[in-house]
């Protein structure tokens, strides 16, 4: 398995940008954006966000590299399909959550999905299915991400 390049621990990092923004601008700035659409955005990047984690393990089942097929790798490809479409469905209801009911309630949603998530791709990890050093910045993008999610709610709620 190729190693996780330099640039994609440097975008992944980046991905977390819109998180820290939006949570900026709800929390400590009186913006011109009302707060319902700031919120909005951080369900929908967070949609985005989940359905690329889901892509990592869809394109990594469906590696062409393979050499030597042993009798377990339909099992394997299928519990790795799984975690490639299961994130991206959550971030949908996440998403429809919030535009159809409470923004605040997808980001809840949200809120308890990357953590799944991540413990998930940790499984993964050990299974070698990741290249070695993603799951290290997997869960310094997950740390940011959730701590962004779970200081607006707070604010918003309290």
């Amino acid at each position: 398995m190729k190693k996780l390049p330099f640039l994609g621990v440097v975008l992944m990092l980046a991905g977390v940008l819109p998180y820290v923004l939006c949570t900026c601008a709800i929390v400590f700035y009186d913006s011109h954006m009302p707060v319902p659409n700031l919120l909005m955005a951080l369900v929908l990047y967070g949609a985005i966000s989940l359905s690329f984690i889901g892509a990592v393990h869809w394109g990594q089942a469906l590696e062409p590299e393979r050499t030597i097929i042993v009798a377990s790798e339909a099992q394997t490809d299928h519990v790795r399909l799984l975690l490639g479409v299961v994130p991206a469905l959550v971030g949908w209801v996440a998403a429809c959550v919030g535009i159809l009911w409470q923004p605040l309630w997808g980001l809840a949603l949200l809120a308890v999905t990357f953590p799944l998530v991540a413990f998930g791709e940790r499984a993964a990890w050990r299974r070698g299915w990741v290249p070695p050093g993603y799951m290290g910045v997997r869960w310094i993008v997950t740390a940011v991400t959730e701590c962004c999610l779970l200081m607006v709610l707070l604010v918003r709620l309290l």
